[in-house]
């Protein structure tokens, strides 16, 4: 099975069910693990390169401005891939490509009907799990995603067992988009 992966998460995900042989393309900035060379992006972002989150900030409101994904996809390099499952989400377009442009793109795809996507919805760690498990489904690897899916319930519940037995906890606060 040949397998597109149009967000890191997704790679971490195929990869962590043993597949990571089927990902003949997948997102540029992603690392597979083992030191795999990496193949050509199947997205690219609409956006000019700025390091400064105010900048990308700017840059992000001008593409949507327009009415236009910050990512698209580079649909030669989709069709050379020839997938049979592409894995994607859609709970931010401004973090990956719409889902409607991949549909859009899979539709472009001369004679391709037979391409199946999956779509990665996590609103909760327990759809990450489902979300685990649909993907493992469509590989043809079901028992294999419960292991993955076992084994992440069990560190979680270890490491809520370590920060139980602990006299204080710390507090945490996280900002993604930080200037403005």
């Amino acid at each position: 099975m040949r397998v597109a992966s149009l967000l890191p998460s997704a790679t971490e995900i195929v990869c962590a069910l043993g597949a990571q042989d089927t990902l003949g393309r997948r997102l540029a900035r992603v690392r597979l693990p083992g030191g795999r060379r990496r193949p050509p992006a199947l997205t690219r972002a609409r956006l000019k390169p700025v390091t400064k989150s105010r900048d990308i900030d700017i840059e992000v409101r001008a593409v949507l401005q327009d009415a236009l994904a910050v990512y698209e996809i580079e649909l030669d390099r989709l069709a050379a891939a020839r997938p049979e499952l592409i894995v994607t989400q859609d709970l931010c377009d401004v973090c990956a490509v719409s889902l409607d442009d991949v549909r859009a793109a899979v539709a472009k795809l001369a004679q391709r009907d037979d391409i199946r996507i999956v779509n990665l919805h996590p609103m909760r760690l327990g759809d990450v799990w489902d979300d685990i498990a649909r993907v493992a489904a469509a590989l043809g690897r079901p028992e294999t995603g419960g292991r993955v899916v076992d084994d992440l319930r069990a560190r979680v519940a270890d490491i809520q067992a370590r920060s139980a037995a602990r006299d204080g906890r710390p507090r945490v606060l996280s900002i993604e988009w930080i200037d403005p």
